[in-house]
């Protein structure tokens, strides 16, 4: 149970980091002039898409961590 809970919170977090990047990534593709293209950490759409699944995978993953 403890392997199981250690990958499923790594699992979760790389997809919230890998599904972030896609969105990202699409955004960019209909961004149509030459700015400089960057990832906004720090935004509402975020903390929603990204870090509220990531530290959620990363607590379940500390939870497997820890059990004993």
């Amino acid at each position: 149970m403890r392997i199981f809970l250690m990958l499923l919170g790594g699992i979760v977090a790389a997809g919230a980091l890998a599904f972030w990047i896609f969105v990202n990534a699409m955004a960019a593709g209909f961004y149509t002039n030459n700015a400089s293209r960057s990832y906004e950490w720090f935004t509402e759409e975020a903390l929603l898409i990204f870090w509220l699944p990531f530290l959620i995978g990363a607590a379940i993953a500390f939870l497997g961590w820890k059990r004993k």
